[in-house]
């Protein structure tokens, strides 16, 4: 009786949450295809799964541009429909049950209900984590799969065990470790992590079939690059270890304030004064308090979250919260924890007397304050703006223009700055031009990739304006302008691949 009672506790609780998940996402979803590239490649890649061709890109060649690991979760959906707005949903789909994961960890490692429930409000509530879950973008999907790890681990038996072979915790462990890094490369960090801590703990078992599972999915796909005669992730090219401090700098007293509760306003612009730096170290060290009070948790995920911030610190390129979405929610469930453990003990100690969980509602107190009308995406208020938000002229003309060719040539092939983003939105088939000003270099190009026609857009693209554009200007007599959209000017010529040859030849 009583184990039933308590199952029907947390159904009330999860049941809960489910509530708040289908007031918020409504709320912030949108339908559009973000203008971002990448989600577009997953799109694309998840399509030639789900029509037997391999992980390949719309022109049938293999590629390992990223990792395999989202588009196979997309590709059976995408058998069914080609439908952006269910894979949108289903994104969405991962974001809760990850969420629910993480509320069944945090009350299996003694944190209160209470407190379990408010730190999956707030991640249900987290702008940042809720604008990469409503595209289709790997971080919801990865969300979901770090936290069923997590969730696993703290069911798989103790090592003196014997009963360890015979749990399917412990296998299905094993495999979501693995898959992890078939997500995102970033995701080798938690492997690392728990390799770490399986060591330290002298999990021997668990390490050695950890370690043969995630060894094994790595060469395999190593091994197909390798044999297809394919790169490795394109992240290993950006690794650079000259700017790790100031990168760490501003995940730690810019990204994390800006993109958990309690939200503040950040500048990546503005060198941070004194009181965000004291704000951040406040912030972090109840971050870490709360990690402390996760027990048998806290090895691997202090080493989980410290390894992530190394990683992205070796990243040369411009982040911002980018590539910490991930881990918001860790971040997020270990600051409610660790507040309601030092207020406890403070209370406790000092005014004898022990106070409600309830408090930590005050946490949600920013949002009230994120109804300026702005299209921040940073505001829940933002992301639903947005998703009301028709797309801009430049966008719809540079579509307008791929679906009237799609019309008139649906098998010729385009030069663009975004090819993935206008294949799923006209159907015409793209690729990206040289960024040279060299104009052999890049007329060359041109003739080997077969092109047909190239789009001189305006969304913002400074390769465009700066490199295809002035090619385009100096030789009228390879290119010929066959469509023009205006306001803003959008257009489609075509490029003559005989006379560019024959000018190839004179040079």
């Amino acid at each position: 009786m009583a184990k039933g009672i308590k199952y029907s506790g947390n159904i009330l609780w999860l049941a809960a949450l489910a509530c708040i998940a289908l007031l918020v996402f409504p709320y912030i979803f949108n339908e559009k295809p973000d203008m971002n590239g990448d989600n577009c490649y997953y799109y694309a890649f998840a399509s030639s799964l789900a029509a037997g061709e391999g992980f390949s890109d719309m022109f049938g060649n293999p590629t390992s541009h990223f990792p395999p690991g989202y588009p196979l979760l997309m590709a059976p959906l995408r058998v069914i429909t080609d439908s952006i707005v269910a894979q949108k949903i289903l994104n969405l789909l991962f974001l809760f049950v990850g969420t629910i994961l993480l509320f069944g960890t945090l009350v299996r490692e003694g944190i209160r209900k209470e407190v379990a429930f408010l730190s999956c409000m707030a991640v249900l509530l987290t702008p940042h984590l809720l604008e990469f879950s409503t595209m289709m973008m790997s971080e919801a999907s990865c969300f979901c799969c770090f936290a069923l790890i997590f969730w696993l681990y703290g069911r798989i038996p103790n090592e003196d065990n014997k009963t360890l072979w015979h749990s399917p915790y412990m296998y299905a462990f094993i495999v979501a470790l693995a898959y992890a890094y078939l997500i995102r490369t970033q995701a080798a960090v938690i492997f690392a992590a728990f390799f770490l801590a399986l060591l330290v703990l002298r999990r021997r078992r668990l390490l050695l079939v950890a370690v043969v599972s995630f060894v094994v999915v790595y060469l395999l796909w190593s091994w197909r690059n390798k044999a297809l005669g394919l790169g490795a992730s394109r992240y290993m090219s950006q690794i650079d270890f000259s700017n790790i401090a100031e990168t760490m700098k501003m995940l730690v007293v810019q990204a994390v304030p800006e993109s958990i509760i309690p939200f503040v306003n950040v500048d990546y612009n503005v060198t941070p004064g004194v009181g965000l730096w004291i704000y951040s170290i406040l912030l972090m060290a109840v971050i870490i308090t709360g990690v402390y009070r996760m027990q048998r948790l806290f090895l691997p995920m202090i080493l989980f979250l410290f390894g992530t911030f190394v990683s992205v610190s070796i990243i040369n390129t411009p982040s911002q919260y980018r590539y910490i979405v991930t881990i918001l929610p860790f971040l997020t469930a270990a600051l409610f924890t660790g507040l309601w453990s030092i207020m406890g003990y403070c209370t406790t100690k000092l005014m004898k007397r022990n106070i409600s969980p309830w408090l930590l509602l005050m946490l949600f107190v920013p949002l009230l304050w994120q109804g300026d009308g702005s299209y921040d995406k940073r505001t829940l208020n933002g992301l639903n703006k947005a998703s009301k938000a028709s797309f801009p002229p430049q966008f719809r003309n540079f579509v307008a223009i791929g679906r009237s060719l799609y019309k008139h040539d649906k098998d010729a092939i385009v030069a663009t700055r975004k090819p993935e983003l206008l294949y799923i939105n006209s159907g015409v088939r793209a690729k990206r031009f040289v960024e040279t000003d060299d104009d052999v270099k890049l007329i060359s190009n041109l003739l080997k990739e077969n092109i047909d026609y190239v789009i001189i857009e305006q969304l913002g693209f400074a390769a465009t304006v700066r490199y295809l554009w002035p090619c385009v200007q100096r030789h009228p007599d390879l290119f010929a302008n066959v469509l023009h959209i205006p306001n803003p000017d959008t257009l489609l010529f075509f490029f003559n691949k005989k006379a560019a040859s024959e000018w190839l030849q004179k040079q």
